[in-house]
């Protein structure tokens, strides 16, 4: 059993959970989920079997003192300030007591220990992992990477494959260097993609504009490890490939905003975004002006510079 899903909801009683999750339908490496309670009273939770994976818990609102407790690997452990966004890292080999009690919104990412392998043998480092665990404290990367997926979460819009690709890849690199004593990754000097891995990653994305595809994918198509391949594409593009899909969708957007009469709904499927409030939310905050009236600006501009 991996701890996340519908086994983390056993854990914590939660029938109210949303899970997504990347990898082999038999063993995911990598999944995001997001657990909620009302009000109740403190219980025991049951012990979870080991697992070998690294779980990182966020609490979504301020946990607090007394609300969550465990003995942990023989030691006492809990809340010991409310702050937003706390976050914990646990180790899953180790053996843990937990007792929590409502209401809570707490979203989990699940982190195998292959994949934290596979992240430091990309980066030449020891696949040794050893965690430093820590319970509710101020995690910038963990909060930034949260606040950064929220939207999507509390709409209950699917994070895309390529969306979880990144940020597994963050966290885990995060987590190794912040949480497991890792030196910083040594970055080679800048060097970017060459043409023809920048033309088949375009191609790719613009193929697959609704994120389902891996970076692992693209890099293999690229001839690169993943981590290389990411390294790489940020020097060539200036950005994460996340957030490049995202401009790719955005600018197709605007191709049939200006010379098509089809819906927002319509433009939104087409684009590559999961519906049109996801499509008017994203466009809105990156053009500061909402999809029809972008329409609207950029056709009556077009009508006057044609008389």
């Amino acid at each position: 059993m991996r701890m996340f899903g519908s086994s983390l909801a056993d854990v914590f009683n939660s029938p109210a959970y949303d899970c997504r999750a990347v990898g082999s339908d038999q063993k995911p490496e990598f999944a995001v989920t997001r657990l909620r309670s009302g009000p109740r009273e403190m219980e025991k939770a049951p012990v979870y079997p080991p697992d070998q994976a690294i779980l990182i818990c966020v609490s979504l609102t301020p946990a607090t003192i007394g609300q969550w407790k465990a003995i942990y690997n023989g030691r006492s452990v809990g809340v010991t300030r409310a702050i937003p966004f706390a976050t914990t890292f646990i180790d899953l080999t180790c053996r843990m007591e937990m007792w929590a009690r409502g209401p809570f919104d707490y979203l989990h990412y699940y982190l195998s220990r292959e994949l934290l392998e596979r992240i430091a043998l990309d980066n030449a480092m020891s696949s040794s992992i050893q965690l430093r665990e820590v319970f509710f404290v101020e995690d910038v990367v963990v909060a930034e990477m949260t606040k950064s997926i929220l939207s999507s979460v509390k709409h209950g819009e699917p994070l895309d494959k390529l969306a979880l690709d990144q940020i597994a890849t963050v966290l885990g690199a995060h987590t190794l260097q912040a949480h497991c004593g890792a030196p910083k990754f040594a970055v080679p000097p800048g060097r970017g993609l060459e043409a023809w891995q920048k033309l088949r990653t375009e191609e790719m994305l613009r193929a697959h504009l609704e994120g389902n595809i891996t970076i692992k994918e693209l890099a293999t198509a690229c001839s690169l490890s993943a981590s290389h391949f990411g390294r790489c594409f940020r020097h060539s593009f200036g950005t994460s490939v996340h957030q490049q899909l995202i401009q790719l969708r955005i600018d197709r957007a605007k191709a049939l905003l200006s010379r098509t009469d089809k819906t927002l709904a319509e433009i939104a499927l087409l684009s590559g975004f999961y519906d049109q409030a996801a499509f008017s939310r994203t466009f809105s905050r990156i053009e500061h002006l909402s999809p029809s009236r972008w329409r609207r600006v950029n056709r009556d501009r077009a009508e006057r510079f044609s008389k």
